[in-house]
Parts: structure tokens; C-alpha cells; sequence
């Protein structure tokens, strides 16, 4: 007799259906307009997509204006090509250039030195994805390790250039979040899911060398809300052991490129197509409605 083959739940059918479905009928390029990758896809040199998705997803935090309105002003200052001028940039004219700018809790300082952080990375490594790839092991089960070993690696360069002084201000650090510190690392997880994806339309795929499934779901308030509403999470602490719940339970419908659904999933919150207060008729148009807790109520 043959071996028993476990038969696939009837509900996880249906979301995969349902999830699919989504994916197909959304406008991708019409989405990217309200997103931080919209900014890298201005440009063609692999190099400057690379530094300028770094950019836009570590400060892609807060309203949407206000961040992109912050990327908008740095990117004017560093030209046409972004990584060369990161890469041939000067401490001083870093910090006179750029210590005007501030968001949130980032000064003016903490841009330059980010900027400065990439630069050095370029100046001694090549590019973000060579420092990236040092630390890749394919034996690991997913970017976990991979993604501290990257943030390490960066924070070990000294800022004294920028500060004047050896001082990581929480500005800074809060730029470089890390697995080791169970912070669920939404927008470095962004950053990687740009560059490790295949291209698509939204995403990069410029570090053909990892596979799609080592990737961790960037973990939003939108990502958070509907994967509890689809059942794919039970867990109440949004960090890194729930960002890798969400991503097993999507690797039950596409093992290889479970964050395909990424995307989608985060615009249905962006665009309020799935609003944080019940809209019935947003409910019955919804893809989704048959697998979702809250619209079934």
C-alpha cells in the first residue's frame, strides 16, 4: 500500500485559495506609490536600489507622509547616485549636509551617521548585500543569525567621525534593531525581503544567493491584526517569535516563497480596505471574508 499522505485541513484550502486570490487581483505597481519601495524603484544601478531600500525601510516607521517626506529630502542630497556618494563621502560634509534633517527620534547625527555606516560598509566590503552574505550560513534555518551577525558587524564601525565622540545615541540603535534583542525587526526583515525576493514587480531579487524561504515577515500593526484574524498567530507579544509563527503558517501555502503574500496582506491595513473598525461592506468584498474570524462575525 502506498504511504499515508496527511490529508491538508479543509480551512487551510480555503485560505490558500482565498491568499492566492489576492495576490492575483491586486495592482501592484498601483500599491507601490503608497509604500517606502517606491523610492528605490527611481533607480536602475543595482548598487543604488540596494542603498536606497536600506534608507527608505530603516525609516520606514510612523505615518507614511512624514517618513517619506524625510527620504525625499535625503535622497536629493545624495544625487543621482546614492551609493557613490556614500561611498566617496567626507564626515564633515556629511555632517553639514545632513545634521539639519531629524525625524522622530533619529537628529540630524543619527542620519549622517547611517549614511556614514553605509559608506564605510561600501568603502570595505563592496556593497550591503557583500557585508550581508559574510554572515550568511545556508545550514541556518532561517536569517535569524544572519541578520545579527549584519547588525554587529555594522554597529562595530566606529561613529566618532560623525559624534565626535565614541556614542551610539538610542537614535541611532533604534535604526538597527536585532533577533538577539527579540525585537521582531519589521523594517530590516522589509529591507531583505526587497532584496532576496525575486523580482516581481515590487521586489528586487537582487541576493539571488539566499533562498526566499530563510525570510522572516516584516512584522506590522497591519501584518499583526490580519494574521490574527486569519489564524495564523495566537501569540499577544508582536516580536521575533511571532514574525516567525506568521511566516511557518504562511509556509504551509507556498514553502519556497512564503512572504509572496506579504504585500498584499500589509496594503489591505495601508489602504483600509480592512479597517481597524468592522465596515460590513468592506467585509463582503474582501477575498479573504470566508477565512477571517472577525468578518465572519
Amino acid at each position: 500500500m502506498p504511504p499515508h499522505t496527511p490529508r491538508v485541513p479543509r480551512r487551510n484550502e480555503r485560505l490558500k485559495e482565498s491568499l492566492d486570490r489576492l495576490v492575483a487581483g491586486r495592482p501592484f505597481l498601483d500599491l507601490i506609490e503608497n509604500d517606502p519601495i517606491e523610492f528605490p524603484h527611481r533607480y536602475l544601478h543595482p548598487q543604488d536600489v540596494e542603498v536606497v531600500s536600506f534608507i527608505s525601510a530603516v525609516l520606514a516607521y510612523g505615518r507614511v507622509p512624514l517618513f517619506k517626506q524625510v527620504i525625499e529630502t535625503i535622497l536629493k542630497v545624495l544625487g543621482e547616485r546614492p551609493a557613490v556618494f556614500c561611498a566617496q563621502s567626507d564626515p564633515v560634509e556629511l555632517r553639514n549636509q545632513i545634521r539639519a534633517i531629524y525625524y522622530r527620534m533619529n537628529s540630524g547625527l543619527d542620519l549622517a551617521c547611517l549614511l556614514y555606516f553605509i559608506g564605510e560598509v561600501i568603502r570595505r566590503y563592496g556593497s550591503l548585500g557583500e557585508l550581508f552574505l559574510a554572515g550568511y550560513r545556508e545550514e541556518e534555518p532561517d536569517l535569524a543569525l544572519a541578520l545579527s551577525r549584519f547588525v554587529d558587524r555594522i554597529l562595530a564601525i566606529d561613529p566618532t567621525p560623525i559624534y565626535l565622540k565614541d556614542h551610539y545615541p538610542y537614535g541611532l540603535l533604534q535604526l538597527f534593531s536585532s533577533p538577539e534583542r527579540r525585537s521582531p525587526c519589521k523594517r530590516l526583515n522589509l529591507f531583505l525581503r526587497w532584496m532576496i525576493r525575486p523580482a516581481d514587480g515590487v521586489d528586487f531579487g537582487l541576493w539571488g544567493e539566499i533562498p526566499p524561504a530563510k525570510l522572516i515577515i516584516p512584522l506590522d500593526t497591519h501584518i499583526v491584526r490580519i494574521s490574527r484574524y486569519l489564524g495564523l498567530t495566537r501569540r499577544r507579544s508582536p516580536g521575533w517569535a511571532m514574525a516567525r509563527e506568521i511566516t511557518e503558517g504562511l509556509k504551509r501555502f507556498d514553502p519556497r516563497d512564503p512572504l509572496k503574500y506579504d504585500f498584499v496582506l500589509c496594503h489591505l491595513g495601508i489602504s483600509k480596505a480592512c479597517p481597524l473598525k468592522k465596515d460590513r461592506s468592506k467585509c463582503l468584498v474582501c477575498p479573504l471574508l470566508s477565512c477571517c474570524r472577525r468578518g465572519r462575525r
